[in-house]
């Protein structure tokens, strides 16, 4: 599915050292085919946040600065 173009985010959370093995084809696949890949649910959520933001046109783009307060 990775190969064929069918899949277009991959989540992949490993737990052991036979998963994390087992993953190596998975990332190396998805990376090959320029497919966004994932190892935590934490990474998987905020790229989720940022598809809905940019389907509901609500992604605003700002310097890092403006989101903090001058407190020099």
């Amino acid at each position: 599915a990775l190969i064929n173009g069918d899949v277009q985010i991959v989540i992949n959370t490993t737990e052991g050292a036979q998963a994390i093995a087992d993953s190596f084809p998975i990332r190396r696949t998805a990376l090959i085919h320029n497919v966004a890949y994932y190892t935590t649910v934490t990474a998987a959520k905020a790229a989720v946040a940022g598809i809905e933001a940019i389907h509901q046109g609500a992604l605003d783009v700002a310097p890092l600065q403006s989101y903090f307060k001058a407190e020099f």
